[in-house]
């Protein structure tokens, strides 16, 4: 086994260990373990995206889970003290994200020409629509800047949604597979977040939001190694 074999093996141990650790921290209410394992889970990953470019990082993708890491670290403090700063770190990801799935739908638009399925379109437009309304029509207890950024997140999750919907209408590679995955991560963690914080007494809910968050950070990375690997904007 090379060394570059032996590190991707190590970080994804690493980071598996820590959410399996993680994950009964939040079964055996156990702070002590919490703290332990939840810092470790994004610095393995971005470690492992790290050696997969060979050190060639992207600026932006970095910032992004750097802000995951910071929203991470402040909810484990206090979720309901720092809420609202720590939802400001985590939707600057959503920004950053949103204009990479933008930047994929004008490549392969210019790539190839664009089939648009206007009634599954019009679908998708509707279900999601739903969705994120009815999930925004439950929140009653938030304050106006907290609400400000449910909607927000709402709006980015729509917009990744479609943009993803519309790249993988048309096209098919392992890049979109690991887009459609994380994306779908994104919205169910997120749907299910604001679930546990309706229904707080409702054990399954914030046990669904926690994984799917920690499984949404494995397939950003996946998403962008295959995206700068195969396919767009090499990294300089």
């Amino acid at each position: 086994m090379n060394k570059k074999n032996y590190n991707f093996n190590a970080a994804l141990v690493l980071f598996f260990g820590a959410i399996v650790l993680y994950v009964i921290s939040f079964f055996i209410d156990s702070p002590n373990l919490e703290l332990f394992s939840r810092p470790v889970i994004i610095p393995t990953i971005y470690y492992y995206y790290y050696v997969a470019v060979k050190g060639k990082v992207n600026i932006l993708f970095s910032i992004a889970m750097l802000c995951y890491f910071i929203g991470e670290i402040l909810f484990m403090i206090s979720a309901q003290d720092f809420l609202t700063v720590a939802l400001i770190f985590f939707v600057i990801p959503y920004f950053i994200t949103t204009f990479f799935l933008y930047q994929d739908f004008l490549y392969y638009l210019k790539k190839n020409k664009h089939r648009f399925n206007i009634f599954s379109f019009l679908i998708a437009f509707s279900l999601l629509s739903y969705l994120i309304y009815s999930v925004l029509a439950f929140v009653t207890d938030a304050t106006k800047l907290d609400f400000g950024l449910y909607v927000l997140f709402g709006l980015l999750l729509f917009v990744m949604c479609l943009l993803a919907f519309l790249i993988q209408l048309n096209y098919s590679n392992r890049t979109i597979l690991f887009m459609i995955l994380m994306v779908t991560s994104f919205f169910i963690s997120d749907m299910f977040f604001m679930f546990s914080k309706m229904m707080s007494e409702v054990f399954a809910l914030k046990f669904i939001n926690i994984v799917g968050k920690q499984v949404s950070y494995l397939l950003f990375v996946f998403y962008f190694i295959n995206r700068t690997k195969f396919y767009l904007w090499k990294l300089k």
